[in-house]
């Protein structure tokens, strides 16, 4: 081997060096973002709850391996929602049909129809000047309109006999040892219709999701809640809440569980 051969051979192996390095060090640094999705796309969707902490580690840090582990662990974090989502609603099915067992139709009791005559007369008196109720109260007294309505209330006690009367033909799915106080008062200081013709013809699962407060699990704003649980890492986040949202990304068992809590503890905290 000549010395020209020699030098060559330097010269690229000082050439690949460089570029080595460049892509290593200055790259990274410069393109911080970038950088960290390119490498994303090479590495493998991590499921180890070790490892995943091991990324999570990253997230401390002020470089590009902070990037890094956020794109890593974003589908991830993706996935493992939907999962959550897919198992909130499948309980909820169940809990529906378990509660349609527990529905009886009955009529209306006394309260409730002196609660929706009341309303009535208060909504025709006031209207939309209901809805100020939120911003005309305090937690221990009653508002103007309240007043109001006990007092209407109070006066239609002697005609009950004769408001039973334009109800005897109304009946409706209910659970057992509940009332529709609260839903009346509720459309009432909202100004909303009662929706009395829908009450009496609904189905069991209307009543139950409607009257009775079974709703539906929320869809989560995964985008935003993943947002929200990386800032709260960074500023509250422990040890063993690290190590909580590596089992929670994980493949383990009880992974979803640990993903329900720690969902719970940022909702909690920006509340």
């Amino acid at each position: 081997m000549n010395i020209q051969e020699i030098i060559l051979i330097s010269l690229v192996s000082l050439s690949v060096s460089i570029i080595f390095w460049l892509l290593v060090m200055i790259i990274p640094g410069l393109f911080p973002r970038e950088a960290a999705r390119l490498l994303s796309y090479f590495k493998r969707e991590p499921e180890d709850p070790f490892e995943i902490a091991s990324i999570l580690s990253y997230l401390g840090r002020d470089n590009w391996r902070r990037f890094l582990a956020i794109e890593l662990l974003k589908e991830r974090f993706s996935e493992k929602v939907k999962e959550l989502e897919s198992r909130k609603c499948e309980e909820w099915s169940r809990e529906i049909e378990t509660q349609k067992e527990l529905l009886e139709k009955r009529k209306l009791t006394d309260d409730e129809i002196l609660h929706i005559e009341a309303g009535r007369e208060l909504k025709k008196r006031h209207g939309n000047l209901l809805k100020l109720v939120g911003s005309d109260r305090s937690k221990f007294q009653l508002n103007k309109y309240e007043e109001e309505f006990i007092r209407i209330r109070d006066e239609k006690k002697d005609r009950i006999h004769d408001l039973r009367a334009n109800y005897d033909d109304f009946s409706f799915w209910a659970l057992r040892n509940r009332n529709l106080l609260k839903y009346i008062q509720e459309r009432i200081f909202s100004n909303r219709k009662f929706q009395l013709s829908k009450i009496k013809d609904s189905s069991k699962e209307w009543a139950l999701i409607n009257l009775w407060g079974l709703k539906a699990p929320e869809r989560y704003q995964t985008s935003k809640l993943y947002e929200n649980l990386l800032l709260y890492m960074e500023l509250v986040g422990d040890e063993k809440t690290l190590m909580e949202l590596a089992i929670a990304l994980s493949s383990h068992e009880k992974s979803l569980n640990f993903l329900d809590k720690i969902v719970k503890k940022v909702e909690n905290w920006l509340t």
